[in-house]
């Protein structure tokens, strides 16, 4: 396949053509796995896609697709975008009344669905004069009869996908795709972190979200690479699929490596008083390494990695999300890599990402990906400014919203509303979003982001939101800190957790993890909160949600 015809139809071809015989995608079910090659994959794709056509359904029409991570999610994307119409994937964890604005918005005239989401979606079909079909996956997988597969043109200039943004500021807009801007994308991710057909993926993140659908499928098809799904998030069948499918490469956001990791530490903390202390005496080793810019947990630490289904792993990519450079450190030291990137949706999504072969560099989210051009607007004295991105990668425009459009899409570039800057090495640094930071009245700004990162290092937090709260008699602003503590942690220790010793705790752990902090960053009050906050699918809190508000 030729990196110059930049469609997913090209894409889709070339599987059926060059790994026709290799699995490409599997899923475990009732004991045993499910297997589809390149040319099943291809075919069942071409098949659906007549059918599809049977209906009436033409090039540009707008199909949804609402359904459980699995390979005939996949099969069913390439059916729709493959052959012209443009897939509008949504979120399964949304309520019907978001089914139904995004539906509404699209002009969607078909949505396949999962069997054991029909009903909700039949609930608010009425309302939706456009749809005229409501195919359930299961049953268009079972029942397809021989149809002609259409020959349909597709352009790289075409829209193929129109993906809804998940809603962490409550205003989720249409992001318009087209065939180039996700393949450019596809093809830098193959050739940056150098993906094969030897490799075995992982898919653990939904589907419908542009990061594991660009990333952790189409890359993968595109390198006739294997994906098998995982069917819970459970970490037994997280790892059992780890060790089945002999995993190499896995995308997940920083929540499930920080919990990995967490998992990890307290088995060595369990361990016998022997194999503990070798451990620790080996980690020592490790750290001295570091000294002399030597990975030695590669090699000192195999036996723990093949003991935890790990020893298969080329490694970790990170992403929608700050992943704690402490995690990213403990991990290394263990002999295994987490390559962090930086990308979101209208960029389709990766922007950057840290390179294999590069030396760590946990405070960072890596280089622009081939392709990629990031520029910093207006930076401050320490070179901190919003970050622009230029490429092929960059979207046509929010669908139906050209005033918002024209609020990112400017002078060539994509204004994000992401704050960083560039190091001497061209890597990239996120400070938070502009929209969330906080400014003192001697004009410092605060980011957020930052705070949080180093409150959620404590054992004692499991999650946390940080905020500008308004002294109202004084007009200044502070910084307030909304924490959610680990009751889990805090039961295995024994300690209470009634609001008095809470409160007490939690205080005094914030006030030890800002001493790492400037003395104008640091938290002034603390409020508590027992249940966790509200996410999106990718586990990012819902920061609209939470707004401080003034202080009286």
């Amino acid at each position: 396949m030729s990196d110059t015809t930049l469609t997913i139809k090209a894409l889709k071809e070339n599987l059926g053509q060059q790994f026709s015989g290799k699995t490409v995608l599997r899923i475990k079910r009732n004991g045993e796995y499910v297997e589809y090659t390149g040319g099943e994959t291809a075919g069942q794709a071409d098949a659906l896609s007549g059918m599809f056509f049977q209906l009436g359904l033409q090039h540009g029409d707008r199909i949804a697709l609402l359904a459980d991570n699995q390979p005939e999610w996949g099969i069913a994307y390439l059916a729709i975008v493959g052959h012209g119409m443009t897939a509008v994937p949504i979120d399964r964890l949304l309520k019907p009344g978001e089914y139904q604005r995004i539906l509404a918005d699209s002009g969607s005239s078909a949505i396949v669905v999962s069997e054991s989401l029909r009903s909700d979606l039949l609930s608010i079909a009425g309302d939706l004069p456009n749809l005229k079909h409501v195919l359930t996956l299961e049953e268009i997988m079972s029942n397809r009869v021989n149809t002609v597969v259409p020959d349909s043109q597709v352009s790289p200039k075409d829209l193929a996908v129109l993906i809804y943004t998940s809603g962490t500021t409550g205003n989720a807009k249409g992001v318009m795709l087209s065939h180039e801007n996700i393949m450019s994308n596809v093809v830098a991710c193959r050739d940056v972190i150098s993906i094969t057909s030897d490799d075995s993926f992982v898919s653990v993140l939904p589907l419908h979200h542009t990061f594991e659908c660009t990333a952790g499928f189409l890359a993968p098809m595109y390198a006739g690479a294997t994906v098998s799904y995982v069917g819970s998030l459970k970490s037994r069948d997280i790892v059992d699929t780890m060790k089945a499918s002999r995993a190499t490469i896995m995308l997940a956001v920083p929540l499930l490596y920080e919990k990995m990791y967490a998992g990890i530490m307290r088995k060595t903390s369990t361990l016998p008083l022997v194999t503990k202390t070798i451990f620790k005496l080996l980690m020592g080793v490790v750290k001295l390494g570091e000294i002399f810019n030597k990975r030695l947990g590669t090699v000192l630490f195999k036996s723990l990695r093949e003991k935890g289904g790990l020893d298969t792993i080329r490694f970790f990519i990170s992403g929608a999300a700050a992943l704690p450079p402490d995690v990213a450190i403990g991990f290394d030291r263990l002999g295994l890599s987490i390559l962090q990137g930086y990308g979101l949706t209208e960029a389709s999504p990766v922007v950057s990402v840290h390179r294999v072969d590069d030396p760590p560099k946990p405070d960072s989210v890596g280089p622009a990906i081939s392709g990629v051009e990031v520029t910093i607007s207006e930076p401050d004295e320490n070179g901190v400014g919003e970050l622009i991105v230029r490429g092929d990668n960059v979207m046509l425009g929010y669908y139906n919203n050209d005033k918002a459009t024209a609020e990112v899409l400017k002078d060539g570039g994509l204004y994000t509303g992401d704050s960083g800057w560039i190091d001497e090495d061209g890597h990239l640094h996120i400070a938070g979003r502009l929209k969330n930071v906080i400014v003192t009245r001697a004009g410092k700004n605060i980011y957020p982001e930052e705070i949080e990162g180093e409150l959620v290092l404590s054992p004692y937090i499991a999650e946390v939101l940080v905020f500008g709260a308004e002294d109202v008699p004084s007009g200044e602003e502070y910084v307030r800190a909304v924490v959610v503590p680990d009751f889990e942690y805090l039961e295995q220790e024994g300690t209470p957790t009634d609001d008095v010793t809470l409160t007490k705790l939690i205080n005094q752990e914030v006030r030890q993890r800002c001493r790492n902090l400037a003395d104008y960053k640091r938290v002034r009050e603390v409020d508590l909160r027992r249940e966790e906050f509200s996410k999106t699918s990718t586990r990012k809190i819902k920061r609209f949600l939470f707004q401080s508000s003034k202080t009286p």
